[in-house]
Protein backbone atom coordinates (compact mmCIF):
# COMPACT_ATOMS: atom_id res chain seq x y z
CA UNK A 1 0.00 0.00 0.00
CA UNK A 2 1.35 3.49 -0.67
CA UNK A 3 0.43 6.15 1.40
CA UNK A 4 2.46 9.94 0.59
CA UNK A 5 4.35 8.68 -2.29
CA UNK A 6 5.65 6.14 0.30
CA UNK A 7 5.62 2.05 0.57
CA UNK A 8 3.49 1.21 4.05
CA UNK A 9 4.02 -1.69 5.49
CA UNK A 10 -0.03 -3.26 5.69
CA UNK A 11 1.25 -6.15 7.84
CA UNK A 12 2.72 -3.86 10.54
CA UNK A 13 -0.70 -1.83 10.43
CA UNK A 14 -2.48 -4.61 10.85
CA UNK A 15 -0.61 -5.80 13.98
CA UNK A 16 -0.06 -2.64 15.40
CA UNK A 17 -4.21 -1.90 15.45
CA UNK A 18 -4.40 -5.75 17.05
CA UNK A 19 -1.92 -4.64 19.79
CA UNK A 20 -4.00 -1.46 20.47
CA UNK A 21 -7.21 -3.14 20.56
CA UNK A 22 -5.38 -5.80 22.92
CA UNK A 23 -4.09 -3.07 25.15
CA UNK A 24 -7.45 -1.09 25.44
CA UNK A 25 -8.72 -4.40 26.68
CA UNK A 26 -6.01 -4.93 29.48
CA UNK A 27 -6.70 -0.87 29.63
CA UNK A 28 -10.53 -1.91 30.47
CA UNK A 29 -9.91 -4.59 32.60
CA UNK A 30 -7.03 -3.04 34.99
CA UNK A 31 -9.22 0.42 35.11
CA UNK A 32 -12.19 -1.39 36.48
CA UNK A 33 -9.69 -3.27 39.13
CA UNK A 34 -9.16 0.38 40.78
CA UNK A 35 -12.44 2.12 40.14
CA UNK A 36 -14.88 2.14 42.44
CA UNK A 37 -17.02 3.19 40.40
CA UNK A 38 -18.89 0.84 37.61
CA UNK A 39 -17.69 1.20 34.10
CA UNK A 40 -20.11 2.93 31.43
CA UNK A 41 -20.28 1.32 28.08
CA UNK A 42 -19.24 4.41 26.83
CA UNK A 43 -16.34 5.20 28.95
CA UNK A 44 -15.37 1.49 27.44
CA UNK A 45 -15.70 2.29 24.22
CA UNK A 46 -13.93 5.19 24.43
CA UNK A 47 -11.06 3.36 26.13
CA UNK A 48 -10.98 0.86 23.54
CA UNK A 49 -11.15 3.23 20.58
CA UNK A 50 -7.94 5.50 22.32
CA UNK A 51 -5.83 2.56 22.66
CA UNK A 52 -6.96 1.40 19.28
CA UNK A 53 -6.30 4.79 17.44
CA UNK A 54 -2.48 4.48 19.02
CA UNK A 55 -2.27 1.72 17.44
CA UNK A 56 -3.37 2.93 14.32
CA UNK A 57 -1.48 5.70 14.43
CA UNK A 58 1.76 4.19 15.39
CA UNK A 59 1.30 1.75 12.47
CA UNK A 60 0.75 4.61 9.25
CA UNK A 61 3.32 6.99 11.54
CA UNK A 62 6.16 7.79 9.00
CA UNK A 63 8.05 9.48 11.62
CA UNK A 64 11.62 8.13 11.98
CA UNK A 65 13.07 8.24 15.41
CA UNK A 66 14.04 5.53 17.79
CA UNK A 67 10.99 2.91 17.75
CA UNK A 68 10.95 3.32 22.02
CA UNK A 69 10.34 7.11 21.67
CA UNK A 70 8.16 7.14 18.92
CA UNK A 71 5.66 4.68 21.08
CA UNK A 72 5.90 7.06 23.38
CA UNK A 73 5.29 10.47 21.38
CA UNK A 74 2.48 8.94 19.41
CA UNK A 75 0.92 7.34 22.72
CA UNK A 76 0.98 10.84 24.37
CA UNK A 77 -0.28 12.41 21.44
CA UNK A 78 -3.20 10.50 20.98
CA UNK A 79 -4.26 10.60 24.33
CA UNK A 80 -4.19 14.52 24.49
CA UNK A 81 -8.00 14.75 23.55
CA UNK A 82 -9.22 12.26 26.75
CA UNK A 83 -6.77 13.99 28.78
CA UNK A 84 -8.30 17.52 27.97
CA UNK A 85 -11.73 16.34 28.13
CA UNK A 86 -11.46 15.16 31.60
CA UNK A 87 -10.07 18.30 33.22
CA UNK A 88 -13.97 19.34 32.39
CA UNK A 89 -14.34 18.32 35.46
CA UNK A 90 -11.87 20.59 38.05
CA UNK A 91 -11.24 18.07 40.79
CA UNK A 92 -9.86 15.30 38.09
CA UNK A 93 -6.43 17.05 37.50
CA UNK A 94 -4.68 13.04 38.93
CA UNK A 95 -6.36 11.49 35.95
CA UNK A 96 -5.60 13.93 33.74
CA UNK A 97 -1.87 13.69 34.08
CA UNK A 98 -2.78 9.54 34.59
CA UNK A 99 -4.31 9.66 31.55
CA UNK A 100 -1.46 11.30 29.40
CA UNK A 101 1.00 8.58 31.59
CA UNK A 102 -0.86 5.51 30.66
CA UNK A 103 -1.23 6.72 26.65
CA UNK A 104 2.57 6.74 26.50
CA UNK A 105 2.66 3.79 28.14
CA UNK A 106 0.43 1.88 26.12
CA UNK A 107 1.92 3.31 23.17
CA UNK A 108 5.38 2.65 24.20
CA UNK A 109 3.60 -1.41 24.32
CA UNK A 110 2.26 -1.46 21.01
CA UNK A 111 5.32 -0.30 19.76
CA UNK A 112 7.45 -2.55 21.81
CA UNK A 113 5.32 -5.89 20.28
CA UNK A 114 4.83 -4.35 16.70
CA UNK A 115 9.12 -3.25 16.67
CA UNK A 116 10.82 -4.73 19.37
CA UNK A 117 9.32 -8.31 19.38
CA UNK A 118 8.08 -9.01 15.81
CA UNK A 119 10.28 -6.75 13.68
CA UNK A 120 7.67 -5.04 11.73
CA UNK A 121 9.24 -1.59 10.37
CA UNK A 122 7.43 1.23 9.24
Amino acid sequence: MRIGGKEMNSKRLVVSILFGLLMGIICVILGSLGLKDVYSISLFLYVLANRTLIGFVIGISSIRINWILHGILIGFIVSIPFSIGVLLEPDKIGVFIASLILGMIYGFLIEFFTTGILKLKS
